[in-house]
């Protein structure tokens, strides 16, 4: 249902993170994850983005900066990588 398909969503804007800093990537904004999610034929809104970002932040696996608006992978997160 509803709470299986956030899992899906939230997992795929995980992985694109995960493989945008894999690529050397330190930063990156919502714009980012919604190039790459559309390359790959899995267009995404950028408001679903950033409410993925927002539960992502939560959760404690990626940071905001709020001067530049630009989110970077948590040091928990890449710990887990």
């Amino acid at each position: 249902g509803r709470r299986q398909r956030q899992m899906c969503i939230r997992d795929r804007v995980y992985t694109v993170i995960q493989s945008l800093t894999d690529n050397g990537l330190t930063e990156f904004k919502p714009g980012h994850i919604a190039d790459r999610l559309r390359e790959t034929g899995q267009p995404m809104l950028t408001w679903e983005i950033r409410g993925e970002l927002a539960r992502l932040e939560a959760a404690g696996l990626v940071s905001a900066d709020e001067r530049t608006g630009a989110y970077r992978l948590s040091d928990t997160a890449r710990k887990a990588s």
